[in-house]
């Protein structure tokens, strides 16, 4: 079944925690994005954990190095999914699989800056980790058209094909695809049948505003989570 994570990168902690108030229940993951990371740090996400165990949260800390350190700082503070950069060390990415199965989480592997996409993805994958991440950011932008040019791509790969790269590549672990997605682009990306699909001002903003009322984006994370568990 493929699963609705919320992305938050941006708020102020009361805003943060009322959202995961408001979207327990309605999204399967949430996610605290590496800049709430930075600003709040992992008591932000022992709050929300204490306050909704149920809910999975995972935390984008973009591990590069200290790999074990990080990870159990994580996992202790109620993270069930943390992340790694794809071009960390083979055993930083061991240290983290060790301690994630040590908890019970999961790591999740984010391909972003990758030359080789596909190559890298059949390394990690046989390294342990659940998740691998590919942001569908230029795909929506490009509106899907595979014919365009990526203008400002510098490694002139389009998601898309960079998507299909890690998906064939992929033995054990789940394609997680996210930016830019909402409920006008979903179906291009189910195309792909990942595992998680990655939204968030497709939930809580339109055309570049914050959605007004609270029922709004309850209604776009049902309507989302529903075609994705439909799709499964």
């Amino acid at each position: 079944m493929a699963e609705l994570q919320l992305t938050l990168d941006h708020g102020k902690r009361h805003e943060l925690i009322n959202m995961a108030d408001i979207m327990d229940g309605h999204i399967d993951i949430l996610e605290i994005g590496y800049p709430e990371l930075i600003t709040f740090g992992l008591d932000l996400v022992s709050e929300i954990h204490e306050s909704h165990p149920d809910l999975k949260i995972a935390v984008d800390a973009k591990v590069f190095h200290g790999g074990s350190g990080v990870t159990r700082r994580c996992f202790e503070a109620g993270a069930s999914i943390v992340t790694v950069l794809a071009y960390a060390p083979d055993q930083v990415i061991r240290q983290m699989v060790h301690h994630a199965r040590e908890y019970g989480g999961a790591i999740m592997c984010d391909m972003d800056g990758v030359r080789n996409a596909g190559k890298r993805t059949a390394q990690v994958d046989a390294l342990g980790v659940k998740y691998v991440h590919i942001s569908t950011g230029y795909l929506m932008e490009h509106e899907y058209d595979l014919q365009k040019p990526t203008h400002g791509s510098i490694f002139q790969l389009r998601p898309l094909e960079k998507a299909v790269a890690v998906k064939r590549n992929l033995i054990h672990a789940g394609l997680a695809l996210g930016t830019g997605i909402n409920e006008q682009n979903l179906d291009e990306v189910l195309k792909l049948k990942p595992q998680i699909v990655m939204v968030g001002r497709g939930i809580y903003a339109k055309d570049g505003a914050y959605k007004t009322t609270l029922e709004r984006q309850t209604e776009a994370a049902d309507s989302i989570r529903a075609r994705l568990h439909a799709a499964s």
